[in-house]
């Protein structure tokens, strides 16, 4: 692995407690081969940018589930486009900038991401933030501190167990950051979360990203 990849790791682990396996890859050029017959189907006709995300990205589960002792095993596609994981086993992928990272572990739901720390055009802070969360924000880089928020709730998202995955927007969390971790507290029922219940969740920003992680 180069030296950046072996950072994103060891970023990973100082987000999820102990047991949960992490993985990094970069992602490289697109490469079917990489994939297993049933994850192909899911990705046919792709662009080759998407292809070569979809690729990394079990090829980094693989990695994680190897970490738990299990073997490389296909992870194909379930209709919400989440992995589907091997039973009992809870996991979660994300890819952006160069890189694909997985989680996982035997039980409750995790939740992972990765972003760029560029700032977000103001035209989007109110699809991603409320006023709230907007204003606790105070002065500062306001874009990358939106991006960060993006990237809290994404996490949260993830952390769904599949019985009982929903598709929410970002208007339903209220996220606080604070320096090494956020709070995100649910506004309304979502799936198998309530309304008033707080997910705690880890955040890290080193090196031009940002990288969140949620362990329900």
């Amino acid at each position: 692995m180069t030296p950046a990849t072996v950072a994103v790791e060891a970023t990973l682990r100082r987000l999820f407690p102990v047991g949960v396996a992490v993985a990094a890859e970069p992602i490289g050029r697109a490469n079917a081969q990489a994939l297993w017959p049933e994850e192909q189907a899911a990705i046919a006709g792709a662009v080759p940018a998407r292809l070569a995300e979809f690729a990394a990205g079990r090829t980094a589960a693989r990695r994680a589930l190897v970490g738990l002792g299990l073997p490389r095993l296909a992870l194909p596609m379930a209709p919400d486009r989440a992995a589907i994981w091997p039973e009992g086993i809870s996991g979660s992928i994300a890819h952006a900038a160069g890189f694909a990272v997985a989680v996982a572990r035997q039980g409750n739901p995790l939740g992972v991401d990765i972003e760029d720390d560029a700032g977000i055009a103001p035209d989007l802070w109110p699809i991603i933030c409320l006023p709230e969360e907007l204003h606790r924000l105070g002065k500062g880089d306001t874009a990358r501190q939106v991006k960060r928020i993006f990237c809290a709730k994404e996490a949260v998202f993830k952390a769904q167990a599949p019985a009982s995955r929903a598709l929410f927007g970002h208007e339903i969390l209220s996220v606080t950051l604070a320096e090494d971790h956020f709070h995100a507290q649910f506004l309304t029922d979502a799936g198998a979360f309530r309304a008033g219940q707080t997910v705690r969740g880890r955040i890290v920003v080193q090196d031009g990203l940002v990288l969140t992680g949620v362990a329900v």
